[in-house]
């Protein structure tokens, strides 16, 4: 089962990171930053790296209600970040693309993330970041895993 003092460290570490990610982004909150609110933009960021998407698909990956979507849609829609148009599979549902604006805002948002991991993780090996990469990806399909019941 594990060393507890694993489980704690691990607990501790991760509740750092967390409390850090947090900081960071309320931080770039006091400025005036373009785009969407964090939760809008994360689904902006699936629509444009796996879009289109129906809304049902999306509230499923992003782990919240169909309704929650929706208004984050809507406030995308608003600024031009993604449009609306009908799933030729089934003409009752509709799909959620990412406009040229919104390509452009998430890249140059992703850009800047990025950015800041090659800052953060300058001292770093090739390996060591391909093995962190790893890791967190165990993590986060052992979390899906667990939040679809298996």
């Amino acid at each position: 089962m594990g060393n507890e003092n694993e489980y704690a460290a691990i607990g501790r570490e991760l509740g750092m990171f967390l409390r850090r990610v947090n900081r960071l982004h309320d931080k770039r909150s006091d400025s005036p930053v373009e785009g969407p609110d964090r939760a809008a933009y994360a689904l902006l960021g699936r629509v444009a790296a796996d879009g289109p998407l129906r809304p049902s698909a999306l509230a499923g990956d992003m782990c919240v209600d169909l309704s929650v979507v929706s208004r984050q849609v809507a406030a995308l829609e608003a600024a031009g970040l993604v449009a609306r148009s009908s799933d030729p599979a089934d003409r009752r549902a509709s799909l959620i693309a990412v406009t040229e604006a919104g390509k452009e805002l998430f890249d140059r948002k992703r850009e800047k993330f990025q950015a800041l991991l090659r800052t953060l993780l300058t001292d770093w090996s090739s390996g060591e970041r391909a093995e962190f990469a790893r890791l967190l990806g165990l993590f986060n399909a052992a979390f899906a895993a667990h939040d679809e019941g298996k």
